[in-house]
């Protein structure tokens, strides 16, 4: 793999919670000389963090075209333009990208294609090419053990009704306190086992992967995860590789003085907080809080009269003069500031959502006690 000889392909799902974790390890594999060719449609690779300068010509972006399906907005390419409900429909048209990927690889032949959990269309053509393929998972091990093995993502048999879905399953065979809440057991069920607008439920698009990639890489480490690991190597009968959390290294913006000039104002508001003094809010980069709870939350962090910064993304469709309660901002004097470069200081109490939080703690050397860990993953809440 040394010299640049090696060409990785990575293919991820259109959600930056997927397009980052594989531009991340992208990057990962170009500092040890390996070439990465990074596919996606053109609107996602326009929004993603630019190739750091000592990596240009070792990470290339490949723009495949968006197709347009009916239910699908026009220049809507990723989930985070999306409601839920049409989602189904990104689905349907990530599932045509078939013709133009294998017109790609006419061209192009990489020796191994990282691929996620959606593109199941991939196996068939690269086994024309004869190129190896690869299922890299942006879940942690114990998701993936969750889940179960191929042939229970198909049928559903042995989790035939949400109830099911609260409590571990059978087939992790240590104590385990992996399930969902009762609230969302139902949606997890209907979109694991019940084919969507795309023809396709989200279980068999990844019981294909799995049945038929060469190996698994998994976003975690055995210090992390190690008894999952080796479960879903199990389960898969496959490989699995663990390469790490792959915590984002945040880049340097020299030459952007706004930013400069914005971070430096909020670094000093948070020097001048106590330690594990000030609550940090954040719902993921998918959720799409109503306006109507913007308010409700709004309100319950000025109640708190605890010193908060809260990453907000507006909703479409709603101006900005409505988005927070009159007076809210001048009453409450809060600042908002980039979620990586918070993590690297030591005044914040982190509490927000996902496997991404805990991803970028135990980069920067944030450990996360149980409350925390509680609070991520949507079991308690602290306000």
């Amino acid at each position: 793999m040394e010299g640049g000889k090696y060409h990785v392909m990575m293919f991820p799902w259109l959600a930056f919670g997927h397009m980052i974790p594989f531009l991340e390890l992208s990057k990962r594999l170009a500092a040890k000389g390996i070439f990465v060719s990074y596919v996606s449609t053109p609107r996602n690779l326009q929004r993603l963090p630019p190739i750091p300068s000592n990596l240009e010509g070792k990470v290339k972006f490949v723009e495949i075209p968006m197709p347009q399906v009916d239910g699908l907005p026009e220049n809507c390419e990723a989930t985070v333009d999306l409601q839920l409900e049409q989602i189904p429909y990104l689905k349907k048209a990530y599932d045509r990208l078939t013709e133009p990927f294998e017109r790609l690889l006419q061209t192009v032949r990489p020796d191994l294609i990282l691929i996620d959990f959606a593109p199941y269309w991939i196996l068939d053509i690269t086994a024309k090419f004869g190129i190896r393929t690869a299922f890299f998972s942006v879940y942690t091990a114990a998701t993936l053990a969750y889940l179960g093995p191929p042939a229970e993502l198909k049928s559903g048999k042995r989790r035939p009704t949400p109830e099911h879905f609260t409590r571990p399953p059978d087939w992790i065979p240590f104590p385990s306190l992996i399930a969902h809440r009762p609230d969302y057991a139902p949606r997890m069920m209907r979109n694991t086992h019940f084919p969507d607008a795309s023809g396709m439920s989200s279980g068999q698009r990844a019981a294909k992967v799995l049945e038929e990639c060469s190996f698994v890489v998994v976003r975690s480490s055995d210090a992390v995860e190690g008894e999952y690991i080796g479960l879903i190597q199990e389960l898969y009968k496959r490989p699995v590789l663990p390469i790490g959390v792959l915590a984002p290294v945040p880049e340097e913006n020299k030459n952007n003085t706004a930013i400069n000039s914005s971070w430096s104002h909020t670094q000093q508001w948070l020097d001048g907080q106590k330690p594990k003094s000030v609550l940090f809010v954040g719902f993921g980069s998918e959720y799409k809080m109503p306006v109507e709870q913007i308010h409700e939350l709004a309100y319950s962090l000025e109640l708190s009269r605890l010193p908060f910064l809260w990453i907000l993304r507006k909703p479409q469709g709603v101006d900005s003069s409505d988005l927070l309660p009159p007076g809210f901002a001048n009453r409450t004097l809060s600042q908002g500031a980039p979620q990586l470069e918070i993590l690297i200081l030591q005044s914040e109490d982190v509490f927000h959502s996902g496997w991404g939080t805990i991803v970028e703690s135990l980069g920067f050397g944030h450990p996360l006690d149980q409350t925390q860990c509680k609070a991520i993953s949507g079991k308690r809440s602290r306000l």
